[in-house]
């Protein structure tokens, strides 16, 4: 019988234990349908709950916002989480949007609306929280609040309700107050609940402790204060993309609404002697729009920037309150206060309305005086957003930026000096040998050189749709050509093919000068094309400044290109000084044909000597041409936005 008991001890206990999951630091997204936290014990009546929610107010228009206040009514009878929602009376859907007022509140987002939550944020025990709901502008109808109150670990309250809110039209503008008259019943009865509750208190409490440690360690930790409270109690966007993740942004914003203000915090990590700015834009291109900058350690300053260039300074006032600047370990952080209507002279944003944010960095050369963002120092929002909402700000995606550059690297790295090397010194290789009715030389020159101008024409469509025209202005030329330059290389490009098509037949009056205006067309198009990726590799819009090596691997690459060449040239030497023939590429070139320049009767069907030589070296130029295209590729597509 003792063994018996002693084996079957284990499997009690293990039957025994329940998973446990206490949110200390704030209820999550997954928590949004039931409210309940994960505690493992079965939640109190709410018919004896000795908390509930008072409205401001009962009856509400459409648009209008309402004051809440969780709290309790007893006075020993503090809760220390609590997650607070509103719901339809019809359907039960999470409905409105939620302002923040204590300190001890965070928007959880649920059902991807935002603010539609609200949560704790630590865990030491509370009396009462104050927030503001605001009903949707298009709905009519009952409402109800309700909220999760937990007391301690095994004693907690599960959405109770409120009184009925109804959001009318016809709502009159006077505010009617719920009566406080039911509050006085449960007095008794929390009189005799509170010597139970303190028996089991020494117990559970344990592992409270521990969740109150968790928001002890937000509110103390080393964590700079750009990155507290990202995506619950206010917005934030940081570069690189996806930074605010593992808090290591070298460019951070925030924002939130503070009554009839949005607060604003700025942050640069490498900032001295240089700044950080927001920019408010009905588009994701900056151009023709407002812009905030934290740079001055006297006031907040507001330009104007009309396009990718210096932007000019407005104001350093703007209505901007309670302006704070510091400095510390080579970081600075601006917070401000901004009026919802951001305005200077004849400029003007209405902080109201949705906004794309532009993040941008550079240098600051004096007081308001504002260089243009260094290359890849700036990144803009996926999309508009109301700034009245705590949501996250997504970054905009860059991959037809990515893709151009995919798309040039593959014409004129990969596809145009191979189809060169294929027309300047296979024409004597396979002799005899076609595809369909065309010699095979011809045919790869021909696939090569026409992929080259496909690719081409499709990436500046690309760069188009992103950026428009505006790059090939004269005021952009002086900070990066690629753009000119790039736009030349296609023009050529589009060339080669319409010349193409009109050439003269072997031996005809103006074979020559195609044959020399196809040559020189083609090289230049080539030559334009590789400065202009040498080009991209300092461009805004390209974000590879960081990535150090890629004008050696482009230096690598046409130092092996001309090496290529000169091989070429020396094995084509060699093989007319034994096969005892003229300059073979000079004649074809200058439009003569075989019979003109074959002095000494070769054979026409025989391949020129040292055939297999040049393919394995064609070869081995294919396949590291190749290779610097996949290295540059995973650079453009794995650089920072």
């Amino acid at each position: 019988m003792a063994r018996s008991a002693i084996f079957l001890l284990p499997l009690y206990l293990l039957s025994s234990l329940h998973p446990a999951h206490g949110y200390g630091s704030g209820a999550p997204k997954s928590q949004c349908g039931s409210l309940a936290p994960g505690h493992g014990i079965p939640a109190k009546d709410n018919s004896n709950t000795p908390y509930s929610i008072k409205l401001n107010s009962t009856q509400l228009s459409p648009g209008v916002s309402t004051e809440i206040e969780l709290t309790h009514d007893g006075s020993d009878a503090k809760f220390k989480g609590y997650m607070v929602q509103a719901r339809t009376d019809s359907d039960d859907s999470v409905i409105g949007a939620f302002e923040i007022i204590s300190d001890d509140a965070q928007y959880v987002e649920c059902g991807s609306v935002p603010q539609s939550a609200v949560t704790h944020v630590f865990s030491e025990a509370k009396e009462s929280i104050k927030m503001k709901w605001k009903a949707p502008s298009d709905f009519t109808g009952k409402v109800k609040i309700v909220a999760t109150f937990v007391k301690d670990y095994s004693n907690y309250w599960v959405q109770v309700p409120s009184e009925t809110l109804e959001v009318s039209e016809s709502t009159s503008t006077g505010i009617q107050f719920p009566t406080e008259a039911p509050s006085a019943e449960p007095e008794p009865e929390t009189e005799p609940e509170s010597e139970p509750e303190a028996e089991p208190e020494s117990e559970p409490e344990s592992e409270p402790e521990t969740e109150t440690e968790l928001g002890a360690n937000e509110r103390h930790s080393e964590m700079h204060p750009i990155y507290k409270g990202c995506g619950k109690r206010k917005s934030c966007f940081g570069y690189p993309n996806k930074c605010l993740e593992n808090n290591k942004c070298e460019l951070a914003a925030s924002w939130k609404p503070s009554g009839d203000h949005f607060e604003f915090e700025m942050y640069r990590k490498d900032g001295t002697g240089k700044y950080v700015a927001l920019g408010f834009s009905k588009d994701s291109k900056m151009g023709d729009d407002l812009v905030l900058a934290c740079a001055s350690e006297k006031s907040a300053e507001l330009y104007w920037n009309s396009g990718q260039i210096d932007p000019t300074f407005l104001s350093a006032d703007a209505g901007i309150i309670d302006y704070k600047y510091s400095s510390e370990d080579g970081a600075i952080f601006c917070t401000m206060k901004s009026p919802s209507l951001l305005k200077s002279g004849d400029y003007s944003v209405n902080l109201n309305e949705e906004q794309t944010i532009l993040l941008a960095g550079g240098p600051r050369i004096q007081a308001g005086k504002l260089e243009y963002h260094l290359p890849g120092k700036k990144l803009a929002a996926a999309e508009p957003v109301l700034l009245s909402l705590v949501s996250s700000a997504g970054a905009k995606s860059d991959l037809l930026v990515k893709l151009h550059g995919l798309f040039m690297l593959i014409a004129w790295l990969g596809c145009a000096g191979a189809g060169m090397i294929m027309a300047r010194y296979f024409k004597q290789t396979w002799k005899g040998k076609q595809i369909m009715g065309a010699d095979r030389w011809f045919q790869a020159h021909r696939l090569f050189m026409v992929t080259a101008v496909i690719l081409s024409i499709v990436a500046v469509v690309l760069i188009v749709v992103e950026v428009g025209v505006t790059p090939l202005g004269l005021e952009h030329l002086e900070r990066n050509a690629h753009p000119v330059i790039g736009l030349i290389c296609v023009l050529l490009a589009l060339v080669q093919p319409i010349m193409a098509a009109f050439r003269p037949h072997p031996g005809d009056a103006g074979r020559k000068l195609f044959n020399w205006a196809h040559w020189g067309v083609g090289n230049m198009a080539h030559v334009f094309g590789i400065c202009a990726i040498f080009l991209a590799g300092n461009l805004a819009k390209a974000n590879l400044s960081s990535t150090e090596w890629w004008s050696w691997v482009l230096v690598a690459y046409v130092v092996f290109h001309v090496i290529t060449h000169l091989v070429f040239s020396l094995l084509w030497a060699k093989s007319e000084r034994t096969q005892r023939i003229a300059d073979q590429q000079m004649a074809e070139i200058n439009g003569m044909n075989k019979i003109q320049n074959n002095n000494f009767g070769v054979d026409e069907k025989l391949d020129q000597e040292g055939g297999s030589f040049r393919k394995i070296l064609f070869f081995v130029y294919f396949i590291t041409a190749w290779v610097l295209v996949a290295v540059l590729a995973v650079a453009v597509f794995k650089a920072e936005s």
